[in-house]
């Protein structure tokens, strides 16, 4: 008691009390919409007319993985067009395309590259 410390109170805590929340939207400028998101779609690339197809996927913002053994097996030559034109679309769009594996091509949109796997020097 001499020289001891004094006593101290234990607090008592409180009740929080439940706020209501008003909600409110959110108004966006002008041609800006909501974040979509992002598919990572697959198909057959059985002809030329599919880059088309291939193209509107990409400008959507759409990750493509093409197999592309159909064409390989039965026309080399448009294969090679397919490709060609798929290329410069990826490039049109600021995109990327890689081949995955001897018969699976990735086509990418604007803000997707592929890092190509480099050679140990």
């Amino acid at each position: 008691m001499l020289g001891g410390k004094p006593k101290v109170k234990p607090e008592t805590v409180e009740e929080v009390p439940i706020m209501e929340i008003e909600e409110k939207s959110v108004s966006r400028p002008k041609g800006v919409s909501a974040l979509e998101p992002i598919y990572i779609k697959s198909m057959e690339l059985h002809s030329l007319v599919d880059v088309q197809e291939v193209s509107d996927e990409l400008r959507a913002g759409n990750i493509m993985i093409l197999d592309i053994s159909m064409l390989m097996n039965q026309d080399p030559a448009e294969l090679k067009r397919a490709i060609d034109q798929l290329k410069g679309i990826c490039q049109a769009i600021g995109g990327d395309v890689g081949r995955l594996t001897e018969s699976k091509v990735l086509a990418t949109p604007r803000f997707v590259n592929i890092q190509f796997k480099r050679a140990i020097a």
